[in-house]
């Protein structure tokens, strides 16, 4: 016997004979070190990806086979019995091992894990079908049949307006069940240690796909409720799994904890950043035609602003209001000490604006609770950019791209609280309240300005949001308080599926990963539900 001990103090057992590369292989599976990728001039060819799907092909069917082979297996060590063909503890390695071996499959490609989850599909599809026997033999509900059949994804009856609540409680309950009983056992089957993750995903993946795949009015908004998540987070936890790759993975992770959850705010204030120098660029792209244009702009116009607002805070010269009279005074010096450099330079649109530049940084100083003071400097602020606006037309666009610019960047610094000033939680607790529809949000406001932001930033944000709405096992706010009362209540009316059925529902992570899930095997399941339908019709349906 050949033994291979691990780090962690695990021994692998060989027979004797096994080939050096064999062992080293197996090894290697083991600690999870990828195994070297093949030559170029063979891993893209044909041959090598017709290896590659067999071998896969070959694992897939392997990965059945040991689990069937398990009870044999430990018997067999129980009585000291251990070779070649039983007593092995080793067999999905050595399977791996050996098809690199001997056919000289990789069994990191792509082609190789097609290979292998498709029989591995292929081999378990019959399960639902041979439950669905077995309660037939048995005398059991049709129903439960057909739920059985369609591993949870059908009850065969078609839900009408006047059935009964309860009855449809206790429909989706029969299909949770049924859902779970054939995920664990298709799971199982490939590996018994995933029997329980294939349990839960298979029971709550009828509902999650319900959820995810109907209208906001429908299915996907009573979950919503009921995990106290909302809608939203369920529509993208489906088309992130729809669409994968980074989208996904930004999903998944922020889901299941597995990254820092500041980061969304990292990339939401670098998506403010692109916003601002983009602002810049275009500005500075449309003051190319300003710059250009050298005609002297007259000044009585803005003077004429300016005395019209000190008119309206005094009487008969003195002040009304004391603070805005000194604002507007110290402003109008600034007016008359500019009226007197060179027209040519000065008075042209861009030196214009260089006064209404510094109008506005006076402006921007005054504190917002002086709402006097800043309508009345507001006033002459506007009034200068009205002048250069009648008197050079290109100026026009050119302010009104950077006022829009200017307005939507202020709207979502507010808004989101993304200024360097704000508390990371205050600002956490803002970009995560994006995908709730309340009064607090606005009724969607928020979620328009991120999806605003993330459109113009680049660095996607919604889905990290929506995997951090989803990443609690326990219902959120309100729901997390009653929801162990609803699932006892619905126990109580339509028993323990029914119950067990509440409770899945009201889990925003469960639902979540099956949401997602859902998304992701989408074309597969889509497929296997017209197949059902129309090879197998569901008997007794209404």
């Amino acid at each position: 016997m050949i033994e291979a001990e691990l780090p962690d103090g695990t021994v692998l057992e060989f027979p004797e004979g096994t080939p050096s590369s064999v062992v080293q292989a197996a090894v290697k599976s083991r600690l999870g070190v990828s195994a070297p990728a093949p030559k170029k001039d063979e891993g893209f060819s044909v041959g090598q990806q017709l290896k590659n799907i067999a071998g896969g092909a070959i694992r897939g069917a392997g990965s059945i086979g040991a689990t069937i082979l398990t009870p044999l297996d430990a018997a067999a060590r129980a009585v000291g019995i251990q070779n070649d063909w039983i007593g092995r503890t080793d067999r999905r390695e050595m399977l791996d091992a050996g098809m690199r071996e001997l056919l000289g499959a990789d069994p990191e490609s792509l082609a190789y894990q097609a290979g292998k989850i498709g029989t591995e599909v292929a081999g378990t599809a019959g399960v639902g079908g041979a439950f669905a026997k077995a309660a037939q033999a048995s005398g059991g509900p049709q129903v439960l049949v057909n739920a059985l059949r369609t591993a949870g994804m059908s009850s065969g009856r078609t839900p009408g307006v006047q059935q009964a609540v309860a009855q449809r409680a206790a429909d989706y309950g029969t299909r949770l069940g049924a859902g779970a009983l054939t995920g664990a056992a298709s799971a199982g089957l490939v590996n018994p240690e995933d029997a329980g993750t294939g349990a839960m995903i298979g029971g709550a993946l009828p509902l999650a796909m319900s959820a995810a795949r109907g209208g906001a009015s429908g299915a996907r908004r009573i979950v919503g409720t009921m995990t106290g998540a909302g809608d939203e987070p369920l529509r993208v936890a489906y088309e992130s799994g729809k669409q994968g790759g980074q989208r996904a993975e930004m999903f998944r992770q922020n889901m299941r904890g597995q990254v820092d959850m500041t980061q969304v705010l990292d990339d939401a204030r670098a998506n403010l950043d692109v916003m601002k120098q983009n602002r810049a660029a275009q500005y500075r792209q449309n003051m190319a035609s300003v710059t250009n244009d050298k005609t002297v702009l007259d000044m009585v116009p803005i003077e004429s602003s300016l005395q019209n607002s000190i008119n309206k805070f005094t009487f008969n010269g003195q002040p009304r209001n004391p603070q805005v009279l000194n604002a507007l005074q110290d402003i109008g010096q600034q007016i008359q000490a500019w009226k007197q450099l060179d027209p040519v330079q000065f008075h042209t649109p861009e030196g214009l604006d260089a006064l209404k530049q510094q109008i506005g940084s006076v402006l921007e100083s005054i504190p917002y609770e002086k709402s006097s003071v800043r309508q009345a400097v507001g006033e002459v602020y506007n009034s200068v950019k009205q002048q250069i606006e009648k008197q050079a037309p290109s100026y026009a666009k050119a302010m009104g791209d950077y006022t829009e610019a200017s307005e939507l960047i202020s709207e979502i610094n507010r808004t989101l609280s993304l200024n360097p000033r704000a508390s990371v939680d205050t600002a956490m607790r803002k970009l995560q309240s994006i995908m709730r529809n309340n009064v607090n949000t606005n009724y969607g406001t928020r979620m328009s300005l991120a999806q605003e932001l993330e459109q113009q930033g680049g660095r996607e944000m919604i889905p990290a949001l929506a995997g951090q709405a989803l990443n609690n096992w326990l219902p959120r706010g309100i729901q997390g308080a009653t929801g162990s009362l609803t699932s006892m209540g619905a126990a109580g009316l339509g028993g323990i599926p029914v119950g067990v059925a509440t409770a899945a529902a009201s889990s925003p992570r469960l639902m979540g990963e099956a949401a997602y899930y859902a998304g992701k095997s989408d074309p597969i399941i889509e497929a296997l539900r017209r197949g059902i339908y129309l090879t197998a019709p569901v008997a007794g349906a209404q």
